[in-house]
């Protein structure tokens, strides 16, 4: 069971108590984990590598909120042809949002496989299981 003390309190970019809804935050702080990526490679890494859409504007907003938090920062990276780049990177407080993330989704991934363990002990599986 997760502490809930490792939540509270709750902020934005942290991970949300009970079922989580929005894992965007999440798929941000991981990806700027190991690279720093500006806007346009975080959202075609999303939809290529996760399969995670969503429109730019929810992604720019996600990474506003992450910064004025503190999770990230970022740096305008001139180029020599083409407009400059925002360069996004995780911080420390990130790393540590992004740890509290992870016990939290390991927990309710923990809780979805003892639901469709309990569904398939009552019930034929809809669709084949396979480990990841």
């Amino acid at each position: 069971m997760i502490d809930a003390s490792v939540l509270a309190p709750r902020e934005s970019g942290l991970p949300p108590r009970g079922m989580p809804k929005n894992y965007l935050m999440a798929w941000l702080l991981v990806m700027l984990k190991d690279y720093n990526l500006h806007g346009y490679e975080i959202m075609k890494n999303l939809k290529e590598k996760f399969d995670v859409v969503t429109d730019p504007a929810t992604v720019y907003r996600a990474l506003r909120q992450l910064e004025r938090d503190g999770h990230i920062s970022s740096w305008w990276d001139p180029k020599e042809q083409g407009p400059a780049r925002r360069i996004y990177t995780i911080t420390d407080s990130g790393c540590t949002a992004l740890r509290q993330w992870n016990i939290a989704l390991e927990q309710y991934r923990l809780n979805l496989d003892q639901f469709f363990d309990l569904y398939a002990s009552k019930h034929e599986p809809l669709v084949e299981r396979t480990s990841a």
